[in-house]
């Protein structure tokens, strides 16, 4: 089955600072985009690559050289209709793995685990166990709920799906309206009836979104 990764990579990454978007700051000498690229890039069972950046970033992501990426697309405003202008360039997919671009953690192992359960049962997403304690507050700040933390579980990507039901899922969610609050594809995936598999994966496959995070981005890849 040919297995496409999309990665969305567009936003301005505005909550760590700096005039460079966050996904081309240097992490161990390379951009951190480059970084996740070059893992499925070198991942055998990964056939193309998909990339949203944003507008002007084009011609670097091409310098990269790296073979597997044949699609690079200008993001949109959203994360989610980043990943739908993507999905529109596929056509002879059957598996889609859709992987933050400030994921740099993401292995090779993962992406086999989840394609794996996608053939398996059609739709998986990597996550971590949850290990704090979580609240669930009311519009006071006040607590309404203590969640049983066993059940709970912190989504990670790649999530992976098969081509036409993800964008099936996308092309409902555009219909309705609600594409451009969506912050994570499985959660359009369930809106659309499908049923996502968990793969627990290592927590150290962090997405890397404030100061604090790309200090211990730094950290791990010492």
């Amino acid at each position: 089955m040919k297995i496409t990764a999309v990665i969305p990579a567009s936003g301005a990454g505005v909550r760590v600072g700096g005039d460079v978007p966050k996904q081309f700051l240097q992490l161990g000498g390379e951009p951190i985009l480059k970084r996740v690229l070059a893992v499925f890039d070198s991942c055998e069972i990964v056939a193309e690559i998909a990339v949203a950046v944003p507008d002007g970033y084009a011609a670097e992501v091409s310098a990269y050289n790296l073979p597997k990426v044949r699609h690079i697309v200008t993001g949109k405003k959203t994360r989610a209709e980043s990943v739908f202008a993507a999905l529109q360039c596929l056509s002879d997919s059957e598996i889609v793995l859709i992987h933050d671009g400030i994921r740099p953690f993401v292995t090779h192992e993962i992406i086999e685990k989840v394609s794996a359960a996608v053939k398996k049962y059609g739709a998986a997403i990597a996550a971590s166990p949850v290990t704090d304690t979580i609240k669930e507050a009311d519009a006071n700040g006040l607590i309404a709920a203590t969640p049983d933390r066993a059940a709970l579980w912190r989504a990670q990507t790649p999530q992976g799906f098969t081509y036409r039901e993800i964008l099936r899922a996308y092309e409902l969610a555009d219909a309705d309206g609600t594409l451009s609050a969506a912050t994570d594809d499985s959660s359009l995936a369930e809106r659309a009836g499908i049923s996502v598999k968990i793969v627990p994966c290592d927590p150290a496959n962090i997405k890397i979104t404030t100061p604090f995070d790309l200090k211990i981005a730094e950290m791990l890849v010492l």
